[in-house]
């Protein structure tokens, strides 16, 4: 069960939730379904793909926020939709999936820049990650008091 298929997952069902007018568990389940179908339910991780896409939409305001003020001018409603969403699964999973290592959870969003936004996305996204670094520790105490 790949990890890396999940957050590509999550990605394409947040992207699609922004575009269109479905509800989350309609998303959801067109993107199982398509999963199901092309590559076998087997090689996704379903489970934390559902947590990846519930988390992000659950804490997105509070992440909004932060990425409005790390994100250098840029606001996040501003942003292309791809690197809105990258941006948005990968502070979810370095504030609240503690397990995963910093560069690992980054190196996956550029991946995922490469694959799916602009030439541009991959600078952009890891400036951004990397430019709240230094402040992760106190984003994580924070988030502890976030609804």
């Amino acid at each position: 069960m790949s990890r890396h298929r999940a957050r590509e997952s999550a990605l394409q069902t947040l992207f699609q939730l922004e575009m269109n007018d479905l509800e989350q568990e309609q998303a959801v389940q067109y993107t199982q379904t398509v999963l199901t179908e092309t590559v076998g339910e087997r090689s996704v991780n379903m489970t934390y793909f559902r947590k990846l896409v519930s988390g992000v939409l659950s804490y997105k305001v509070y992440i909004d926020g932060i990425l409005n003020r790390y994100s250098q001018e840029w606001e996040v409603s501003r942003m292309p939709g791809v690197d809105r969403c990258v941006l948005r699964i990968a502070l979810y999973e370095l504030l609240f999936e503690e397990d995963l290592p910093v560069a690992v959870v980054i190196d996956e969003a550029v991946s995922l820049c490469k694959a799916y936004g602009t030439e541009r996305s991959s600078k952009f996204v890891n400036g951004v990650l990397s430019g709240l670094l230094d402040e992760l520790p106190q984003l994580r105490a924070h988030r502890l008091q976030t609804p």
